[in-house]
């Protein structure tokens, strides 16, 4: 078989086949529809290319190639997933996929989802997700090399996707620690939008709603009678706050 494999030239799956009788031509170069022409190979297997294949080359090899994502597809579609999935807290994983015009939309092949201990360093989780994808493929190597197998489409109605614009932001707000923060970090370094940010504060609102309740319920089981004088004082600052607001409210007077 000849395969044409796009990305990382050293990797476990690399040293896998070549140990094989399969003709492999390696590349992390852009290339033309015509040198993929040229090589004609009879599987292609995109794993880390930076480059997007054409249309052209998709459509004259229909369901030959295979992408390697290492997110659990649909969630975190696009650049950096690993970044995005710490980010966004979503599904942590690997995918193996068939190529398709979108990006990361193909049928699904196989699936693991990963889970990670909470000291856990981008650049530690990126390391494992590689090495769970790399097993993940030698495993079911036998299938893909004879086409054994029945593709998922997925459910894009759900998941994400995120652009390298967007990717580059964040990376930029991890600062010195770089790919060194811990995942767990991650999440406090995106940009939100303002009704994300008021959601949040209606959310911690809420919580602390709660929180109040219960120093009234305490205040009233251990001293209640000092408890009911200091709320009669809350309760009259709560009118004259009233009445301040009503006299805003119908203010005409312009500074």
């Amino acid at each position: 078989m000849k395969i044409l494999f796009l990305g990382y030239k050293q990797n476990s799956i690399l040293d896998f086949l070549q140990n094989s009788d399969h003709n492999i031509t390696v590349t992390d170069a852009r290339l033309s529809v015509e040198e993929v022409s040229t090589l004609d190979p009879d599987l292609i297997i995109s794993y880390g290319y930076r480059h997007i294949i054409k249309k052209t080359v998709i459509e004259q090899y229909p369901n030959r190639i295979i992408n390697l994502h290492i997110s659990l597809l649909p969630w975190n579609r696009g650049v950096s997933p690993n970044l995005w999935s710490f980010a966004t807290d979503t599904p942590k994983g690997v995918t193996i996929h068939l190529l398709d015009e979108g990006i990361d939309t193909g049928e699904i092949l196989y699936q693991e989802e990963t889970t990670f201990q909470t000291e856990v360093t981008l650049s530690e989780s990126y390391a494992i997700l590689r090495e769970t994808i790399e097993k993940l493929f030698i495993k079911k190597w036998p299938k893909i090399e004879h086409n054994n197998y029945i593709p998922i489409k997925q459910d894009l109605s759900t998941g994400s996707y995120h652009t390298l614009r967007e990717s580059e932001r964040l990376i930029r707000r991890l600062g010195e620690s770089g790919w060194n923060t811990k995942a767990k970090d991650v999440a406090k370094m995106v940009e939100k939008t303002d009704q994300q940010i008021i959601d949040e504060i209606q959310s911690i609102r809420q919580a602390n709603n709660t929180h109040w309740m219960d120093v009234v319920r305490l205040a009233f089981r251990l001293a209640p009678e000092e408890a009911r004088q200091i709320f009669k004082s809350i309760k009259q600052c709560d009118k004259d706050i009233n009445v301040l607001l009503d006299e805003l409210a119908e203010n005409d007077l312009v500074k």
